[in-house]
Protein backbone atom coordinates (compact mmCIF):
# COMPACT_ATOMS: atom_id res chain seq x y z
CA UNK A 1 0.00 0.00 0.00
CA UNK A 2 1.03 3.29 -1.08
CA UNK A 3 2.07 5.41 1.68
CA UNK A 4 0.29 8.91 1.64
CA UNK A 5 2.30 12.13 2.19
CA UNK A 6 1.27 14.23 5.47
CA UNK A 7 1.23 18.18 6.07
CA UNK A 8 0.91 18.95 9.64
CA UNK A 9 -0.12 22.07 11.27
CA UNK A 10 0.15 23.29 14.65
CA UNK A 11 -3.31 23.12 17.09
CA UNK A 12 -3.65 23.45 20.67
CA UNK A 13 -5.86 20.67 23.14
CA UNK A 14 -7.87 22.34 25.10
CA UNK A 15 -8.01 19.57 27.28
CA UNK A 16 -4.63 18.41 27.62
CA UNK A 17 -3.50 21.56 27.44
CA UNK A 18 -0.63 21.15 25.21
CA UNK A 19 0.34 21.91 21.16
CA UNK A 20 -0.39 19.07 19.12
CA UNK A 21 0.27 18.40 15.32
CA UNK A 22 -2.36 17.88 13.50
CA UNK A 23 -2.41 16.25 9.55
CA UNK A 24 -5.10 18.56 7.77
CA UNK A 25 -4.52 16.35 4.32
CA UNK A 26 -6.65 13.69 4.99
CA UNK A 27 -9.69 16.10 6.08
CA UNK A 28 -9.05 17.62 2.49
CA UNK A 29 -8.88 13.76 0.96
CA UNK A 30 -12.17 12.92 2.41
CA UNK A 31 -14.09 16.60 1.17
CA UNK A 32 -12.62 15.81 -2.56
CA UNK A 33 -13.98 11.94 -2.25
CA UNK A 34 -17.21 13.27 -1.10
CA UNK A 35 -17.46 16.03 -4.00
CA UNK A 36 -17.32 13.40 -6.58
CA UNK A 37 -19.77 11.18 -5.05
CA UNK A 38 -22.01 13.98 -4.83
CA UNK A 39 -21.71 14.77 -8.65
CA UNK A 40 -21.82 11.53 -9.52
CA UNK A 41 -25.42 11.18 -7.89
CA UNK A 42 -26.64 14.50 -8.87
CA UNK A 43 -25.29 14.58 -12.50
CA UNK A 44 -27.84 11.59 -12.80
CA UNK A 45 -30.61 13.35 -12.14
CA UNK A 46 -33.42 14.97 -14.26
CA UNK A 47 -33.03 18.77 -13.15
CA UNK A 48 -29.45 18.67 -13.39
CA UNK A 49 -29.91 19.01 -17.05
CA UNK A 50 -32.32 21.70 -16.74
CA UNK A 51 -30.34 23.87 -13.69
CA UNK A 52 -29.03 26.99 -14.10
CA UNK A 53 -24.92 27.56 -14.30
CA UNK A 54 -24.85 28.77 -10.83
CA UNK A 55 -26.07 25.50 -9.14
CA UNK A 56 -23.91 23.39 -11.56
CA UNK A 57 -20.65 25.31 -10.31
CA UNK A 58 -21.96 24.36 -6.99
CA UNK A 59 -21.82 20.42 -7.90
CA UNK A 60 -18.83 20.63 -10.55
CA UNK A 61 -15.30 18.85 -9.43
CA UNK A 62 -12.74 20.72 -9.39
CA UNK A 63 -10.86 19.95 -13.08
CA UNK A 64 -8.04 22.65 -13.40
CA UNK A 65 -5.66 23.55 -10.51
CA UNK A 66 -6.82 26.83 -10.22
CA UNK A 67 -10.01 25.53 -9.28
CA UNK A 68 -8.44 22.68 -7.31
CA UNK A 69 -6.96 25.79 -5.46
CA UNK A 70 -10.17 27.96 -4.68
CA UNK A 71 -11.76 24.33 -3.47
CA UNK A 72 -9.12 23.92 -0.70
CA UNK A 73 -9.57 27.28 0.58
CA UNK A 74 -12.87 27.05 0.32
CA UNK A 75 -13.07 23.77 2.63
CA UNK A 76 -10.52 25.21 5.02
CA UNK A 77 -12.04 28.30 5.67
CA UNK A 78 -15.51 26.50 6.06
CA UNK A 79 -13.96 23.99 8.43
CA UNK A 80 -10.91 25.62 10.09
CA UNK A 81 -11.50 29.14 9.96
CA UNK A 82 -12.87 31.31 13.19
CA UNK A 83 -14.00 28.19 15.21
CA UNK A 84 -11.91 28.45 18.68
CA UNK A 85 -11.01 24.24 18.96
CA UNK A 86 -8.64 25.10 16.02
CA UNK A 87 -7.48 28.80 17.39
CA UNK A 88 -4.49 29.62 19.33
CA UNK A 89 -2.90 32.41 20.79
CA UNK A 90 0.92 32.74 20.43
CA UNK A 91 3.69 34.97 21.85
CA UNK A 92 7.52 35.21 22.11
CA UNK A 93 9.79 34.17 24.53
CA UNK A 94 10.78 35.84 27.02
CA UNK A 95 7.23 37.00 26.89
CA UNK A 96 6.32 40.49 25.84
CA UNK A 97 3.14 42.71 25.51
CA UNK A 98 2.07 41.20 22.02
CA UNK A 99 -0.12 38.35 21.31
CA UNK A 100 -1.50 36.40 17.89
CA UNK A 101 -4.06 34.10 18.03
CA UNK A 102 -3.39 31.89 15.17
CA UNK A 103 -5.64 29.36 13.32
CA UNK A 104 -5.26 25.94 11.22
CA UNK A 105 -6.65 27.64 8.53
CA UNK A 106 -4.45 30.76 8.62
CA UNK A 107 -1.66 28.23 8.55
CA UNK A 108 -3.08 26.14 5.44
CA UNK A 109 -3.43 29.77 3.84
CA UNK A 110 0.11 30.30 4.66
CA UNK A 111 1.13 26.92 2.64
CA UNK A 112 -1.49 26.61 0.08
CA UNK A 113 -0.03 26.10 -3.03
CA UNK A 114 2.07 22.95 -1.00
CA UNK A 115 -0.98 21.67 0.16
CA UNK A 116 -2.35 21.37 -3.02
CA UNK A 117 0.58 20.61 -5.21
CA UNK A 118 0.54 17.26 -2.46
CA UNK A 119 -3.23 16.43 -3.41
CA UNK A 120 -3.28 17.47 -7.29
CA UNK A 121 -0.46 14.99 -7.55
CA UNK A 122 -2.29 12.37 -5.74
CA UNK A 123 -5.87 13.08 -7.88
CA UNK A 124 -4.04 12.93 -11.22
CA UNK A 125 -2.33 9.57 -10.73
Amino acid sequence: MKQLKKFNVLNWDFNKDMIYQYDVLPYFRECYSNKVKKFKQVSKRKWYAKANEKTKEWYKVPETYEEFKKFIKDESQYQFWARCEYEMIVHGWPVRKNDYKIDIHEQIMMNLDIICEILWDEIKK
